[in-house]
């Protein structure tokens, strides 16, 4: 089975240290694209990456999917990327063919969604995109690890709906997220030992 690096923003999304007890190296990147990018990147530049697999697990909201449950994200969209004036499509880095990136690793059993990364809190609809899935870190994780060629995988506890109300549901249901989260990395554990 490979070396499992958990990588989270916080340590609330680790309440009650439940995914601690799991045994596996743990990373705090801290919120937002860029800490996440560069705390990941040191962490796999001074690693055997030829038995990692890195395994994101954190709180995400959604406009699309109830609150409650874990999904696993297979595709990786960068919401704060707008170049269209340029003539790239939303979402698109300028000069990079990828308007999202496929870099997810599938865990059988979970529902499978797109996850759109960006450096805000969202609270409302946005105006072009319908967001499945929403965190602030897991596309820069994804491409990261596509950088190192080490697998990944990404498992959001969904805590709100994104909306007016998010900041203080999200505060609540953030300490449920390890409980969640930590059955979830069993079944990805389960998956890995038959593999």
């Amino acid at each position: 089975m490979k070396k499992l690096l958990l990588v989270l923003a916080l340590p609330e999304e680790n309440d009650g240290n439940l995914l601690s007890a799991h045994g596996h190296e743990i990373l705090y990147t801290g919120v937002g694209k860029v800490n996440a990018a560069l705390k990941l990147a040191e962490a796999l530049a001074t690693r055997n990456r030829d038995e990692l697999l890195v395994v994101n697990l954190g709180s995400a909201g959604s406009h699309h999917l109830p609150a409650g449950q874990v999904v696993c994200a297979q595709q990786f969209f960068e919401r704060d990327m707008d170049a269209t004036a340029l003539g790239f499509a939303l979402g698109q880095t300028p000069y990079e063919e990828d308007i999202h990136l496929d870099y997810g690793m599938v865990v059988e059993g979970l529902p499978q969604a797109v996850c759109f990364s960006g450096d805000s809190f969202v609270t409302e609809k946005h105006p072009q995109l319908a967001l499945e899935v929403i965190d602030m870190e897991a596309y820069a994780l994804a491409k990261v690890c596509r950088h190192f060629s080490v697998p990944f995988c990404s498992l959001k506890f969904i805590t709100d709906g994104a909306d007016g109300a998010a900041a203080t549901e999200w505060r609540d249901a953030v300490r449920m997220a390890a409980q969640h989260l930590s059955a979830a990395l069993t079944v990805l554990e389960k998956q890995l030992a038959q593999d």
